[in-house]
């Protein structure tokens, strides 16, 4: 690997390093539970990249009828725990499956970055991120979770907490990194790296979403395809 850089990729971890089902076990949570209306669509704009609380809510509120007060307490929030417990236990059940897919894309895009000398952070805010990435392998047999030079996903209990840590453990490993760059395919992570000042790139992002109004610095629908270092000097990083 070359001189280390001061800039620092942070990735999110579902939907953009591995794509894992997340999608599916809220559908059969939904089915399960007679919501309907459950479309990947919904799942982009009131589900994907948030807490599994926030999640949770939105169906409840928005498909299943009940009211966020009455989800605060009693038989409401009693449901509300039942119905995340579920879509857990769906999901873990879909891991052991390995109903997951790693992202070659950004596998390879990662590689070129560390050979380039840029510090690569794993920061999602899913304990099971870290799950995942200790037991996926690459091509090369190695781990995925040994791609990335630091790994604090499921440390904090939001995105915006995470990207603070990943900030904080990459200065530790860097002495007075210039620029941060977050890789992200939900609006909730692109505006969390935006208020910590960080460059944002949105990958892959749903067609939904107005890029104008989130205020991502550059949309990516492929990574391999480019530079990691022509695009931390497109973004305007000092290097």
């Amino acid at each position: 690997m070359s001189k280390l850089l001061p800039v620092v990729f942070i990735w999110d971890f579902d939907g953009v390093v591995v794509f894992t089902p997340h999608y599916e076990a809220w559908r059969i949570a939904c089915e399960h539970y007679g919501f309907h209306g459950f479309t990947r669509e919904f799942y982009d704009q009131y589900v994907s990249g948030r807490p599994r609380i926030e999640g949770a809510m939105a169906i409840l509120e928005r498909l299943g009828g009940y009211s966020r007060s009455s989800l605060l307490e009693g038989y409401g929030r009693r449901i509300l725990r039942e119905f995340m417990e579920y879509k857990n236990t769906v999901f873990r059940k879909l891991l052991e499956e390995k109903c997951f897919t790693v992202n070659m894309d950004a596998v390879e895009y990662i590689l070129k970055a560390k050979n380039q000398g840029i510090i690569q952070v794993l920061a999602s805010a899913s304990k099971n991120a870290e799950l995942i990435a200790k037991h996926a392998h690459l091509p090369s047999g190695n781990l995925l979770v040994e791609l990335f030079d630091l790994n604090v996903s499921g440390k904090a209990s939001s995105k915006k907490e995470v990207f603070m840590l990943a900030q904080r453990e990459a200065s530790r490993l860097i002495s007075n990194p210039k620029c941060f760059i977050v890789y992200e395919d939900a609006p909730s992570g692109i505006i969390a790296g935006r208020e910590l000042g960080f460059k944002t790139v949105g990958y892959r992002l749903p067609q939904h979403v107005d890029s104008n109004i989130i205020g991502v610095d550059l949309v990516l629908e492929k990574l391999s395809v480019h530079d990691p270092l022509e695009i931390t000097l497109s973004l305007g990083c000092r290097i």
